[in-house]
């Protein structure tokens, strides 16, 4: 739940490929904040490069003076919704946490959730892996984002040993989309430390990865998807490997990574 180099990166390509809607209404499972591993000054640097509005930027230069001089206990939220703003430029954000800001909702994402509304952008950044009814929160993100809005989904593939519940396989994405009429615009394998972000453009990648030795000790996966334009029910995926829709690479490395 924490912005890092990966998120610049990866939000900074998003922003320049007009994926997010105009002012977008902003829904957090997991409320993010400020993980620190680059300096505070790149953020106001961001700022004046990014934000066109000269009232806007002087606000938010406010806001980061704020945060930083006052030592409040919510700092490292307050800068991540600066970041979130600069990128996103949001109209409404709304945080769903346990232990979040006081602003946050404290509410079990075990179990159904409803807002009442629905939102054009829904972020899960590490999240999903610490709920335990993994069906329940996906079906959430599913009821809670609109027909043709945008789900960000960041959650650890391998490594974080005793990290949460689970760890999600490329195959999830995939099949979570096919299911739900969802387009994955883009799928990434990313690790932290040193930085680094591979785009997946086919199944098939991240098994010559693994052929390779080119997946390293802590990874995650970085999945940004489309709800379909029609309203619809979730639908639980079948694996692609059991529902036949797999390449026959694909269906040997299933036993040649054994």
């Amino acid at each position: 739940m924490s912005i890092t180099q990966i998120e610049y990166q990866i939000f900074s390509r998003l922003r320049e490929s007009g994926v997010f809607p105009p002012r977008p209404t902003v829904l957090e499972l997991g409320e993010s904040n400020w993980y620190g591993d680059m300096p505070t000054e790149w953020l106001s640097d961001c700022i004046d490069s990014l934000v066109a509005d000269a009232a806007v930027r002087e606000q938010l230069h406010q806001r980061m003076v704020h945060a930083l001089c006052a030592e409040t206990e919510t700092r490292g939220w307050d800068l991540a919704k600066i970041f979130y703003k600069v990128f996103l430029d949001y109209s409404k954000i709304a945080a769903i946490d346990f232990h979040g800001s006081p602003a946050a909702l404290a509410l079990d994402l075990n179990n159904p959730v409803d807002l009442g509304e629905q939102y054009d952008v829904l972020i899960n950044i590490g999240t999903a892996e610490h709920v335990f009814n993994v069906w329940e929160f996906f079906r959430t993100c599913h009821r809670v984002t609109k027909p043709g809005g945008i789900m960000v989904h960041v959650m650890p593939f391998l490594g974080w040993i005793e990290h949460g519940f689970y760890s999600f396989n490329p195959t999830f994405y995939w099949d979570l989309a096919m299911a739900n009429g969802y387009t994955l615009m883009v799928l990434a394998y990313t690790e932290l430390n040193p930085p680094k972000v591979v785009q997946l453009l086919r199944r098939e990648q991240i098994v010559e990865m693994a052929q390779s030795g080119a997946l390293g000790r802590n990874a995650n996966l970085y999945a940004i998807m489309k709800k379909g334009a029609a309203e619809s029910d979730f639908r639980a995926p079948i694996q692609g490997f059991y529902a036949g829709n797999v390449s026959q690479e694909m269906s040997e490395a299933w036993f040649k990574l054994r």
